[in-house]
């Protein structure tokens, strides 16, 4: 009579069956693909370095221009000639860089290991969620990810 192998060896296929199918499931997952074409894209040009100033540096500078651009639409400067020939490029610069003052806001947010939802007191790790457990949104959100 054959001895049955040991229930051990069971799990562990079973958990390297289950871990494949993940696995090809989430190389299958849009959220996937974007992060492939993006680190694709990231070594493509990894030798280029744009060195953007901080956020808040960005949004400043760009709530200044379009103050200047709208100080430019006033009655009293509109009538020169420099005034209308700056306008334009003045209110574009100004709108491009409020973009990418909120864009790198929130790749920062993004980036450092959970963003402003997380962080470190005393040594210990802070959570800012609900005790309670997630909210009722928050479940909607997990469950149209497809998370579980």
């Amino acid at each position: 009579m054959p001895s049955s192998p040991p229930p051990d060896r069971f799990q562990r296929e079973i958990d390297d069956i289950i871990r494949l199918a993940e696995r090809r499931l989430e190389h299958q997952s849009f959220g996937y693909r974007v992060r492939r074409s993006t680190r694709r894209l990231g070594n493509a040009f990894s030798g280029i370095h744009i060195g953007l100033p901080p956020a808040e540096v960005l949004g400043g500078w760009a709530m200044a221009l379009l103050l200047i651009g709208w100080l430019l639409t006033l009655p009293i400067v509109n009538g020169m000639l420099i005034a209308r020939v700056l306008v334009q490029p003045v209110f574009v610069i100004g709108i491009v860089l409020l973009v990418l003052a909120i864009v790198s806001s929130l790749m920062r947010g993004r980036s450092r290991g959970g963003g402003a939802a997380s962080g470190m007191w005393r040594g210990e790790r802070v959570s800012y969620g609900s005790p309670y457990g997630q909210s009722w949104l928050g479940k909607l959100r997990r469950m149209f990810r497809g998370d579980r």
